[in-house]
């Protein structure tokens, strides 16, 4: 079946998912009283069940006729229970038409595994052996001094890339090739980044883990249990994505099944709209 590839203007952006697992709606939205049968309703596309939610496992190819760029790489080989997911990347790859050694830079929004597990075979072996992957210093020290062996991280495929010198840490907001910008949202990680992509008068935003349910839309000022720091990451989600509404910016999620949407102005604020 074919990916459903979306343009910015003249950029291909195709998504790349591994799969979904089931995650617990009980975990969202600690403190508040969500109408999940409404949310039920107006998304039916994001629940499983009456308990869980549909937790898929994105990354973005980005593709002109003169460079391929990814944002993260799936899970790799390190999806285990209840992230219970097998990375795909190179199938995926394979069937939008794309060759893992025309990869020119990858940008990892953060280095959970889910996001940097694919970076790496399971041989060891770097798999996108020509491109620059860029990582935030900030994740670069917090995931360098979790000293839990079962945290989900994709630590130990960052340290073979560094070793073969493969590795940006660079700590600016910059572009990293014409029209694609990175930006620091941490709070999720310390190094959480988004990617901000422009191309004539269309723009989108990649958000990394700024968002899990449509309802952060609606609420980007609420905490949640999946951010390191959640004051700073609800601080991040309402700065981008309140200018992803003002400015009418495509917004890609990792994790919605549904990964292009946008954010729209709505009688009391603003809410999720799909693409």
């Amino acid at each position: 079946m074919p990916h459903p590839l979306i343009r910015v203007g003249d950029v291909e952006v195709v998504p790349l998912c591994d799969g979904w697992a089931p995650l617990p709606l009980a975990d969202e939205a600690p403190g508040h009283d969500v109408d999940w049968d409404a949310e039920r309703e107006a998304f039916p596309w994001v629940f499983e069940g009456e308990r869980h939610w549909r937790w898929h496992v994105h990354a973005f190819l980005l593709r002109t006729a003169s460079w391929l760029v990814l944002v993260d790489t799936g899970i790799g080989h390190l999806g285990r229970p209840p992230f219970d997911v097998d990375g795909r990347i190179d199938a995926e790859l394979a069937e939008a038409g794309a060759d893992a050694e025309d990869v020119a830079h990858v940008i990892h929004t953060h280095l959970h595994a889910d996001h940097a597990g694919g970076a790496c075979r399971p041989d060891g072996e770097a798999r996108f052996p020509n491109a620059v992957h860029h990582v935030h210093p900030a994740d670069w020290t917090f995931f360098g001094h979790v000293e839990d062996p079962d945290d989900f991280n994709g630590w130990e495929a960052m340290l073979i890339l560094e070793d073969a010198g493969m590795l940006d840490l660079s700590p600016e907001d910059r572009e990293i090739v014409p029209g694609l910008r990175v930006v620091h949202a941490p709070g999720h990680t310390p190094g959480h980044r988004s990617a901000v992509l422009s191309d004539g008068v269309s723009t989108m935003l990649f958000t990394g883990d700024l968002l899990h349910l449509p309802i952060q839309v609606v609420h980007p000022e609420w905490e949640s249990n999946h951010d390191e720091d959640p004051e700073e990451g609800a601080a991040s989600r309402v700065a981008l994505l309140g200018r992803a509404r003002d400015e009418r910016w495509g917004v890609a999620v990792s994790h919605f099944s549904r990964p292009f949407g946008g954010v729209l102005p709505s009688a009391d604020g603003q809410r999720w709209g799909s693409a």
